[in-house]
């Protein structure tokens, strides 16, 4: 989507494409849903036609497959979404980028003509209105770019996320717009104690606390479209490095929150982090030796570099920080 534009023509690039595709989800999405009528017309066969243990069976399958198809129908809906807002923004774009093209050609030409009738006496400065126009169509190009730019990221990062809450896809899979040093790859699992036996609390006592308080326990800033972990949640993380003399661009990133009742998953979903779009993170509560962990599973793909390097020693830095946040919060949140 974004590799046809460039800076100097923001609006380049067709979205025949993008919008075709909205289409055709437009139409999945309706036969999803007329399915979805027919399953609950299935549904009522339970009622009072077919019971016993075979039924029972047999509705579960049935409430999952529901279940599953409703969650595929809003995915769907929200990519098509997606698309339509984003062919939209691109064709005002191109409508403002055309106009300001025609005023940078007519002011280079006027320069030009000047050059040519009077070179030993042209200076910049006596180009005057002509001059004038080329500056301010260039900074409104530039101003069109970013805008172009903002579109193409936040596009991807719709389609990730549903991706990320819908479908089982491999990291290395998400599309994803790196620079050559943004390619490396590295996994690891780091536990830290809690202090808390399975005695104390259980599993799932733990995580809520730890969905329920996000900002005290993250030793980084997390801000949300909610207050709390919950699916589909996309939060932003900053300052995420701590180490000094990374470059900042890298430090802040997109990640969209799936959860079960013992964990919680982050995706990264913008291009703009250490860890490309795909890059997962686990944290979840688990019992060793009868004492609960907070264990955290990473799998980073197109990663940079740089931040790739002694990953896991910095990661360990992070997370040990974490876990004391957590213990925090328990005995402040937690059974008195």
């Amino acid at each position: 989507m974004g590799s046809q534009w460039t800076p100097g023509n923001p609006g380049a690039g067709s979205t025949a494409s993008v919008t075709g595709l909205a289409e055709q989800l437009n139409t999945v999405e309706e036969k999803i849903d007329t399915a979805l009528i027919e399953l609950r017309k299935a549904d009522d066969v339970f009622l009072d036609q077919w019971v016993g243990q075979s039924a029972s069976g047999a509705r579960s399958q049935l409430t999952s497959l529901i279940t599953q198809s409703k969650a595929h129908e809003k995915a769907i809906s929200k990519v098509r979404k997606a698309l339509i807002s984003y062919a939209a923004e691109v064709s005002e774009i191109k409508e403002l980028a055309a106009v300001q093209i025609e005023k940078r050609t007519a002011a280079q030409e006027a320069l030009q003509d000047q050059l040519v009738n009077d070179p030993g006496a042209f200076r910049p400065e006596r180009g005057g209105g002509a001059q004038q126009d080329l500056q301010d169509a260039v900074t409104e190009l530039q101003s069109l770019a970013t805008r172009r730019r903002n579109a193409d990221d936040a596009v991807l990062a719709e389609i990730r996320a549903a991706v990320a809450t819908t479908w089982d896809v491999d990291p290395e899979d998400y599309p994803s717009a790196r620079y050559w040093f943004d390619q490396a790859e590295y996994e690891y699992v780091i536990d830290d104690d809690l202090g808390y036996s399975t005695d104390d609390y259980t599993a799932e006592e733990l995580m809520d606390l730890f969905k329920e308080h996000p900002t005290e326990v993250f030793p980084f800033d997390v801000s949300g479209s909610s207050k709390t972990f919950k699916d589909g949640a996309v939060f932003t993380l900053s300052d995420t490095i701590l180490t000094n003399g990374f470059d900042e661009i890298y430090e802040t990133g997109d990640v969209v929150v799936t959860t079960t009742d013992t964990s919680v998953k982050f995706t990264v979903i913008s291009d703009a982090y250490f860890d490309g779009p795909g890059s997962t993170i686990e944290f979840s509560i688990v019992e060793v030796d009868g004492e609960w962990v907070l264990r955290k599973t990473a799998t980073a793909v197109n990663a940079n570099q740089a931040a790739a390097t002694g990953a896991e020693w910095a990661a360990e830095q992070t997370w040990n920080v974490q876990a004391d946040n957590l213990k925090d919060v328990i005995d402040k949140y937690g059974k008195r």
